[in-house]
């Protein structure tokens, strides 16, 4: 992991209490237990995304869990999920660059709906 992304972490992890991992940890935002990754979490994490001073590779984290929550969302009871993504979105559109990998992630471009993640349709709206 580059220092830049482990640099983020850290700061994440200080600035909102969460668990940093340890050495196998991989793909932190994936791997965060569970009681991070509830909408409670994902309202904080959108909260966190616009604090002064958090860098691309911050945002970049922060979005990375959030969409991966709003999709658990969507899945989990729809109505909830399009409420979680309504945070998302606007977050999304004003920073699209910086996101285009993930928002092609989530959209899977030239998948049908049925074989994609319960969020993409919503992504694709972007």
């Amino acid at each position: 992991m580059p220092g830049e992304m482990k640099r983020a972490i850290k700061r994440i992890c200080d600035d909102l209490g969460l668990p940093s991992g340890d050495s196998f940890t991989q793909d932190w935002a994936y791997e965060l237990p569970e009681e991070y990754r509830t909408n409670d979490y994902l309202n904080r994490y959108a909260a966190a995304y616009s604090t002064p001073g958090y860098g691309d590779a911050e945002k970049r984290l922060l979005m990375q869990l959030a969409l991966d929550i709003a999709n658990d969302e969507v899945a989990r009871d729809p109505s909830e999920g399009e409420n979680a993504w309504s945070k998302l979105a606007d977050l999304l559109r004003s920073d699209r660059t910086l996101h285009a990998d993930l928002i092609e992630h989530w959209a899977l471009p030239g998948e049908p709906l049925e074989d994609a993640f319960p969020l993409t349709r919503l992504v694709r709206g972007l």
